[in-house]
């Protein structure tokens, strides 16, 4: 696998939205917290209440075309998130239009825009889909705190040292914890975290069953980095 890319998604599984379009509400849920990233950034300069308006429109056109989520086509370097991401562009574009000129332009007019995104934007795309995963992994940790499946100060641990970028001494000395036990939450926390990572890249068809998962958590936080 090359070291610079997320596993590729499972085509298989796009090629039968045609068929069964259940399975589109699933599938667009996985991305739906990715969607409205890209699209809030790319978005940048309208008003906070058309940007609102305007991805929930978006993800309800999506949820109504399951035969054009399903033209997506594997290839090198091919990304369902970065189909997925150009469709509701050109569908956040259109609905722009119509806010404004009542233009009634479809989303089937600008679904094939001419080939994959360019980098700058597989990166935009890229980042909000791997800030959607780690979010929802980091809440499946909080539920599990809460209902006692893991300490609440590992969670904290892990708060403080991920996310706050904190050094463990520092954490520890917080805490009221030793080094010893923070160590040790820490690295409690960071295997569920990971195993949460896991498991959504497997739905989303982004990590195969037999393939690393430290390596794909790897490739999620490598795509957090900037630029």
């Amino acid at each position: 696998m090359e070291p610079s890319v997320f596993p590729a998604t499972r085509w298989s599984l796009i090629a039968r939205l045609g068929d069964q379009p259940q399975q589109v509400a699933v599938l667009v849920g996985l991305y739906a917290d990715a969607i409205a990233a890209y699209l809030a950034g790319k978005l940048a300069g309208e008003r906070p209440e058309r940007i609102d308006d305007t991805i929930q429109e978006v993800l309800l056109d999506l949820l109504g075309k399951p035969e054009l989520l399903a033209r997506a086509q594997p290839g090198s370097g091919s990304r369902f998130r970065h189909y997925l991401m150009s469709l509701a562009w050109c569908a956040a574009r259109n609905a722009l239009r119509h806010a404004r000129r009542r233009d009634h332009a479809s989303l089937e007019a600008e679904a094939d825009d001419g080939g994959p995104p360019a980098p700058d934007q597989q990166r935009a795309m890229d980042r909000a889909w791997a800030v959607s995963v780690l979010q929802q992994a980091m809440e499946e940790l909080r539920r599990q705190a809460g209902d006692g499946r893991l300490e609440p100060e590992a969670l904290a641990v892990l708060q403080a040292s991920l996310v706050e970028g904190r050094a463990l001494r520092a954490v520890a000395a917080g805490t009221g914890l030793s080094l010893a036990t923070c160590s040790r939450r820490l690295a409690r926390a960071r295997t569920l975290l990971q195993q949460a990572i896991a498991e959504r890249l497997r739905l989303a068809g982004e990590l195969g069953a037999d393939e690393d998962p430290a390596q794909a958590c790897g490739l999620l936080l490598q795509a957090l980095a900037p630029a």
